[in-house]
């Protein structure tokens, strides 16, 4: 080969480019940011359109119906979900992957704006929200401190969010929890009655009193000024001192009919960690920006926040950059265990130094240009990128092998050291470059499968390119100058005795194949049974050691009883064998009460356990569910999959379909693996109308919005101005001196002067009592009620199976039907993808070799290893408890273009005896006996490369173990087996030609 010659012949040179190579790699690490996942533009899109002031029923039929029914038909769209609420909707549209959202969001504002002709005047225009699981909370800081919690929440508004808001990359920084502080002007109602004052006058008073306005501009002389009018409370003796009426010509100021005094407001968000009150800060980053990177700032300012205020509580609770780094390092753990694995074979192989050092080179320098490339090519470090690297690192040295294997065999006859680097690299070459395309060719088809996969492994499939080509260049290169320069020393050959025996194994499959082809058709095919039973999901799950907790109380249940029950819930959390739970209950409107706690645990181990053994401890006690499941880290939020899935029960009633949503919640609790099983139904918030008499009030000489006014006081207070404490904003609130939650009664006996007498409230208004749901959902445009399960179960596909037959059976009311949710539909998707990919690699790999080989029958004996490595796949799996999923079909595909390769070695070399005029039979046994070694050292080299992988290393290792098993069960196999089978079939197929 040219370039052998020219590598050969200038030493300085390769030199000189080995150097710049490992530079340039060590820039690239450098300068290339580091994520958790390649960047993914995720198709969905939210609409969410509000009505206020109406019930979800209204929303369905005057909002939701018009919008679903206008975008049902837009290009690419495959599925859409939508919750109707008392006051809005929202609409959730999940598109094809690898639509162009840019187009499709155009597409959705025109039919929107179509859609908007037909929808109440009252509804706003509906807005479209794209949606990123990065842009979610990447940070949560808790913080405490002793003393006021009012003083404490302005302290960390105006102080700790500010600073970290300031931070290089952060967009926002929310805050749960805290306390804020209000004036309360507590109305003394006979006071009130007495001098016929209402609630709005003393809010309107209030309001009057507490104002600053321009008043223009004023001149003195050459110059001018603004000029500003002030009448701002300075103190709760100016708010008292506030003229409220007249009786008479005698003022009456608001200290005379009520109490005023500042406190804390009443509690609607409680935030706690191990059962201590605290404030939690939520930090979210800009888009684009670098998790790991912004994550070290805010942390810088973190300690600095410590170091100034040393009785401020300041603990991270959350932070995503820690799981990035610790999945980016499992990665490289795993790179550098199996770069050693693959490495110190060699020397067991070899029994000498020189040559396995010759041969390892090529591992760090192809990994150098690699880097190298994808830093050009705009790709971050991130777990699928290293993880190529990590794949190919027993492959970096499989051409290195079979050059210098080549090399040592010309040395051996004679040659001199330069003579045998030329010669013995000129006579594998073509091999190494068929076997280095195959490997390559199969990435094509991932790159074009359609969803998230190929998304995701696009970046894999570049780093293994970059690195194989590299190793390609390597091997054709720098191994033979330097076998050529540093001979190595001859060492005995600890495969002798082997290689003597498998000769007689292949003499006696030569005579005999069509036992040996027939015996491995039939292994074939029962390896078939097993791998049809294997489960099936979409990805595999990722195991957590933090569990959620969460309940939505009766509805009506008060804030103080809600935060009771979270702290029973903690505690049961606590007693669980969690070491830290933290959370926050709180009030969402027209949503119910909700509480969300998350338990942290010692191991995954435990914390599945602890998801089994509490729902039952909480049924005891209480009359609603707890709801416990894993707790969604960012590379599931990312990635979906993992063993839950969700499921709607269709159908037109809706209380019918509740009541099968339910019993079909109860069998699947049942099934093995499933761990919860939350039924997407909220029931509204009890709701007491007070109906008008406006025919009375009009005659009485009352506005409605005046009796509003009124009944508000009573029931929750009036917000009448706001008053500022040293630059804190405090909301001063007119209400009725029993305070809030006072009985319906004592409301409706309650009086209020109107044309000279005493009207009770229960003369203006009528009541009415209704219960409404707290939303309506629809899927593909029908009602439903939704069922999330969640499951540590792989068999996603045996799941929703047996779910649909069980609806099937199911005796309702009304006629009702379950339809499995994107999840399952992905999944079937994506099976059908990597199938046609796996074909499609095939037919690729046979088509290179046919034209490298210039013949048809030599490839089609080497594509018998590619069933030969499925029996492999099937094996491995199973035995080590995996599943069919994505990562698991991408091993197979990949494995299509690396199982080939020992048979493109025995084929290439069986040809070259031929050629030298051998006897069929002797040119197969030798052929197999000369390819032996390099068989095995390739084949070891790459199962130990991969080895790390499939153990698992590091936080979410677990994502990557069933492409690397898939691959070391098929490459064992397939080794074997090809050793004997391909022997076998090329005697059946030229056996006839003389």
């Amino acid at each position: 080969m040219r370039i052998t010659d020219a590598a050969v012949g200038r030493p300085v040179a390769v030199t000189v480019f080995s150097v710049v190579a490992l530079m340039l790699g060590a820039v690239a690490v450098l300068k290339m940011p580091v994520e958790l996942l390649p960047a993914v533009e995720y198709p969905r899109l939210t609409v969410e359109t509000t009505y206020p002031l109406s019930s979800p029923y209204e929303v369905e039929r005057l909002v939701t119906d018009p919008i679903e029914q206008s975008i049902a038909g837009v290009r690419g769209l495959r599925s859409y979900m939508s919750r109707s609420y008392g006051d809005r909707s929202r609409i959730t549209l999940e598109f094809g992957w690898g639509t162009r959202m840019d187009y499709a969001r155009l597409e959705v504002r025109e039919k929107l704006d179509v859609a908007g002709w037909s929808m109440p005047d009252q509804a706003g225009r509906p807005t479209i929200v794209e949606y990123d699981p990065s842009r979610r909370p990447f940070m949560e800081i808790l913080v405490s401190r002793e003393g006021d919690w009012t003083e404490i929440t302005d302290f960390v508004r105006r102080v700790m969010t500010t600073r970290i808001e300031q931070v290089d990359g952060v967009a926002a920084c929310e805050m749960e929890g805290g306390a804020d502080a209000a004036v309360f002007v507590r109305l003394r109602d006979g006071a009130m009655e007495e001098m016929g004052i209402s609630p709005s006058t003393v809010a309107y008073a209030l309001a009057g009193a507490n104002a600053r306005t321009p008043g223009g501009l004023v001149r003195e002389g050459q110059k001018e000024f603004y000029l500003s009018l002030e009448g701002q409370f300075e103190s709760l003796e100016d708010v008292e001192a506030t003229v409220v009426g007249f009786r008479g010509a005698t003022p009456i100021v608001l200290g005379d009919i009520a109490e005023v005094s500042l406190e804390e407001k009443p509690v609607t968000e409680w935030a706690a960690a191990d059962g201590e009150r605290c404030i939690i800060l939520r930090v979210r980053k800009m888009s684009g920006g670098n998790t790991v990177d912004i994550s070290r700032r805010v942390s810088a300012v973190l300690d600095e926040m410590r170091a100034d205020y040393p009785d401020l509580r300041i603990e991270l609770l959350q932070n995503d950059a820690v799981f990035i780094t610790e999945s980016i390092d499992g990665v490289i753990e795993s790179l550098l265990i199996g770069s050693f694995l693959a490495f110190a074979v060699l020397f067991l192989f070899l029994r000498e130094w020189r040559s396995p050092i010759v041969m390892g080179i090529s591992i760090p320098l192809s990994i150098a240009v690699a880097l190298f490339a994808l830093y050009l090519s705009g790709i971050t470090l991130n777990i699928m990128s290293l993880g190529g690297l990590a794949l190919g690192t027993g492959l970096l040295v499989d051409n290195s092998i079979v050059v210098l294997e080549a090399i040592h065999k010309r040395r051996e006859r004679g040659d001199g050291p330069m003579e045998a680097a030329i010669k013995g690299t000129s006579e594998v070459g073509g091999a190494i470059v068929a076997s280095t395309l195959t490997t390559l060719v199969v990435f094509f088809p991932v790159v074009y499968l359609e969803g998230v996969t190929s998304q995701l492994f696009r970046d894999q499939a570049l780093a293994v390119g970059f690195a194989l080509l590299a190793s390609l260049v390597i091997a054709v290169t720098v191994v033979p100058l330097l076998a050529a320069r540093y001979p190595s020393v001859p060492s005995i050959d600890p495969t002798e005795k082997l290689r003597e025996w498998y000769a007689g194994a292949a003499r006696r499959a030569v005579r005999r194949p069509g036992r040996v082809v027939a015996f491995t058709a039939a292994l074939a095919v029962l390896a078939l049974i097993p791998g049809a039973l294997l489960p099936r999901q979409l990805l595999p799950s990722v195991p957590v050691d933090q569990v959620d907790l969460s309940f939505s109380a009766p509805e009506g249940t008060p804030i103080a009883d809600l935060i009771l029950d979270a702290g029973r819930a903690s505690d049961l959390a606590s007693r669980s064998g969690a070491v830290a739970v933290s959370g926050r209950a709180g009030v969402r409107s027209k949503e119910g009460v909700d509480v969300l706690l998350t338990a942290a645990y010692e191991d995954p181990g435990s914390a599945s356990e602890a998801m089994g053994t509490m729902p039952p401890v909480w049924a005891a006690g209480h009359s609603f569910d707890l709801n416990v499941s894993p707790h969604e880290t960012l590379l599931g939020e990312i990635l979906g999959g993992g063993g839950g899935f969700t499921a709607y029960v269709e159908g037109e009633n809706l209380d019918a379909d509740l009541d099968a949503a339910r019993a079909l919640a109860d069998k699947m609790a049942g099934y093995p693996g499933v761990q919860s099983v939350e039924i997407g139904f909220l029931p509204g918030r009890p709701e007491i109308l007070l109906r008008l008499d406006s025919e009375l009030i009009t005659l009485l000489g009352m506005s409605a919005s005046g009796v509003a006014d009124w009944v508000e006081s009573m029931a929750r207070g009036l917000d009448a101005t706001t008053y500022y404490r040293q630059d804190e904003r405090v909301d001063v609130l007119v209400l009725s001196d029993r305070g809030e939650g006072i009985p319906l009664d004592d409301i409706l006996s309650r009086s209020t002067q109107a044309a000279g007498i005493l009207v009770p409230l229960d003369r203006l208004v009528k009541v009415e009592r209704r219960q409404l749901p707290g939303y309506i959902e629809h899927y593909q445009g029908n009602r439903a009620v939704s069922l999330s399960i969640n499951a540590s179960s792989s068999n996603l596909a045996g799941l929703s199976a047996r779910a649909s037959r069980d609806a099937a059976s199911l005796e309702t009311r009304v006629p009702a039907t379950l339809r499995t949710g994107p999840e399952v539909e992905e999944m079937d998707r994506t099976s059908r993808g990597l199938v046609l990919a796996a074909l499609l690699a095939a037919a690729l790999v046979y088509v290179l070799m046919a034209a490298q080989f210039e013949s048809f029958k030599g490839p089609f004996v080497i594509m018998f290893t590619v069933p030969l490595g499925l029996i492999g796949v099937i094996s491995g799996l199973a035995l080590t408890g995996q599943g069919w999923n994505a990562l698991s079909g991408i091993g197979v595909v990949i494995l299509s273009g690396i199982v080939v390769n020992d048979g493109i070695l025995l084929v290439e070399r069986i040809n070259q005896l031929r050629r030298d005029g051998r006897p069929l039979e002797e040119a197969i046994v030798g052929a197999g006996r000369d390819r032996l070694r390099p068989v095995l050292m390739t084949s070891v080299t790459t199962i130990l490369g991969l080895l790390p992988m499939a153990v698992g290393f590091g936080t979410g290792g677990t994502l990557r173990q069933p492409l690397a098993i898939a691959v070391i069960g098929g490459m064992t196999v397939a080794t074997i087996l090809t050793l004997v089978v391909v022997p076998a079939v090329f005697k059946l197929v030229y056996g006839r030609e003389r």
